[in-house]
C-alpha cells in the first residue's frame, strides 16, 4: 500500500512538472504573438508615400511597434502574395491591391475575419458607404484605408494659352469638343487636348456608374456610346492612340507632368502625387482639377476603387496586426493619408480638411466638388466571379482599343465570355 502511494506521489510530481513546462512553452508563445515587430506587404512601397505614412503614424503612436516592409513590385503584387499565402508565408499585413485578388484570398480562408471591427467601428457615417467595396456574403476580410474618386486634371497654362476658360462640370460632349479645341503643337510637338490611360475602369467603371449599370451583370450595351467615343477621340487625334501607350509604355504622369495633354482622366491618388512631384522640382505643371465628365450637367457621378489592408490568417504577430489595420482604417490613419495629398476611405471633415489644406492644393470650390462627388461608385464589388470577369474585360477591352475589333462586335464577345464564367458552376 506504502508503495502504491508512493509511485502515486511521483506520478503527482511528474505531471505537475509537465504541466509547468507546458504553461512555460505557452507563455513564449504568446511573448512571441505579442512582440513589437510587424511585417507589412505593400506594392512599391517608395512609390506610394501612403504607405509610409501610415508606417510613421502608427509607430509614432505605438511606442516600441518596429514594422518591417515586404516591399514587392506593383505589377507582380498580387501573384507574388498568391504565391506566398499558398506555401504558408507568415506575413502578417496584406495590402489589398484588387478586388478579384481579396476575393481569392478570402473564399480560401486565407485572411482573418475583419466583421467584428468593421461593426465595432465608432462614427461609420464618416466612411460614406466605402466599407462596402469588401464586405463580401456578409463579411469583412479587409477595411479599407484608401478610396480613389476619379476626376478630370487639366493644365491651367495650356487652356491660358488657348485662352479658353478652366472646365466645370462638363458634358461628355463638352468635353470631346474641348479635347479638339485645345489640340495643338508647341515648338514642333503635338500637344494633345486629353490623355486617356489604357486602364479599362477609367471608361467602363465610369460608364457603369453613370448609367446604373454593373461590370458584374453579363451585359455591356451600356458602354458602347463611351467607347465609341474613345474610339473617335483616339482617331481625331485629340488623345495619344491606346497603341501606342501600349508599345512605347507610356506612363500618365510623364504627359501630364511635361504638359503634353491639356487634360486627363485620373484617379485622386496622384493628387499626393503631383504634390510630391512640384516639392522635389520634378514638374512645373500649373493644375487644376474638376468632376469627370457626365452625361448631362447637374450631379456628379463618378467611381473609385478602394485599397487596404488585411491579415494573413497564418500571421505570426494577429493581435498587433489587427492593431494597425484599425488604425490605417481609422481617423488617425486617414489624416496621414490625407496629409499627402490623397483621399481615405474614413472622410469626417477633420480629415477633409487637412486634404483641403495642403500646400499646393487647389483652394477653389470646383476643386472641392470634385472631391465630393454626388455618387462616388465602386470599380467592382466582391464577388466569387470578380478576377475572372476582369481577366475577360481586361482582353475584349485591349482588342477595341487597338482596333482588332469594332466596338459592337467587341461589346458582343465581351457579353458572351461574360456570362459563360457567371453560368459556371450554378
Amino acid at each position: 500500500m506504502k508503495k502504491f502511494l508512493k509511485l502515486a506521489l511521483l506520478s503527482s510530481l511528474f505531471v505537475g512538472v509537465l504541466s509547468g513546462v507546458a504553461a512555460c512553452g505557452k507563455g513564449d508563445a504568446d511573448d512571441k504573438a505579442e512582440s513589437n515587430e510587424l511585417s507589412v506587404a505593400a506594392w512599391a512601397y517608395d512609390a506610394n508615400p501612403e504607405f509610409k505614412a501610415m508606417v510613421e503614424a502608427f509607430e509614432k503612436e505605438n511606442e516600441g511597434v518596429k514594422i518591417k516592409i515586404v516591399d514587392i513590385a506593383a505589377d507582380q503584387y498580387e501573384d507574388k502574395v498568391t504565391t506566398m499565402l499558398s506555401a504558408g508565408d507568415s506575413t502578417d499585413v496584406l495590402g489589398i491591391k484588387g478586388v478579384g485578388s481579396y476575393v481569392n484570398y478570402a473564399t480560401k480562408g486565407q485572411l482573418l475575419d475583419f466583421s467584428e471591427e468593421a461593426e465595432a467601428i465608432e462614427n461609420p457615417e464618416n466612411f460614406k458607404g466605402n466599407l462596402d467595396g469588401y464586405k463580401l456574403e456578409g463579411k469583412y476580410y479587409a477595411l479599407p484605408f484608401r478610396k480613389d474618386i476619379y476626376m478630370l486634371f487639366y493644365n491651367k497654362k495650356l487652356f491660358d494659352d488657348n485662352k479658353t476658360p478652366y472646365p466645370e462640370n462638363l458634358t461628355w460632349e463638352e468635353y470631346e469638343e474641348l479635347a479638339e479645341k485645345l489640340t495643338t503643337e508647341k515648338d514642333g510637338e503635338k500637344i494633345y487636348g486629353t490623355y486617356h490611360h489604357i486602364w479599362y475602369p477609367i471608361l467602363l467603371c465610369t460608364a457603369a456608374n453613370q448609367t446604373d449599370s454593373s461590370l458584374l451583370d453579363g451585359e455591356y450595351g451600356f458602354a458602347k456610346e463611351y467607347l465609341d467615343r474613345w474610339i473617335r477621340m483616339q482617331d481625331a487625334g485629340v488623345t495619344m492612340d491606346y497603341s501606342s501607350i501600349k508599345t512605347a509604355s507610356v506612363t500618365y504622369a510623364s504627359q501630364f507632368e511635361t504638359e503634353k495633354t491639356a487634360m486627363m482622366p485620373m484617379g485622386s491618388f496622384y493628387l499626393g502625387k503631383l504634390l510630391n512631384a512640384a516639392k522635389e522640382n520634378r514638374t512645373t505643371v500649373e493644375w487644376g482639377i474638376t468632376s469627370m465628365p457626365q452625361n448631362e450637367k447637374g450631379a456628379v457621378s463618378t467611381y473609385g476603387g478602394p485599397s487596404g489592408f488585411a491579415v494573413n490568417k497564418g500571421a505570426k504577430n494577429p493581435k498587433l496586426a489587427k492593431k494597425f489595420v484599425s488604425f490605417c482604417a481609422g481617423e488617425k490613419g486617414a489624416k496621414a493619408v490625407a496629409a499627402i495629398g490623397m483621399t481615405p476611405a474614413y472622410q469626417s471633415e477633420d480629415v477633409m480638411n487637412v486634404l483641403y489644406t495642403l500646400d499646393g492644393m487647389p483652394q477653389d470650390e470646383e476643386s472641392k466638388k470634385a472631391l465630393n462627388p454626388d455618387k462616388n461608385g465602386w470599380e467592382m464589388l466582391p464577388d466569387p466571379k470578380a478576377a475572372e470577369i476582369n481577366a475577360v474585360i481586361n482582353e475584349e477591352y485591349d482588342l477595341i482599343m487597338v482596333e482588332d475589333s469594332p466596338v459592337k462586335k467587341g461589346i458582343d464577345a465581351l457579353n458572351s465570355r461574360a456570362k459563360e464564367v457567371l453560368e459556371e458552376d450554378n
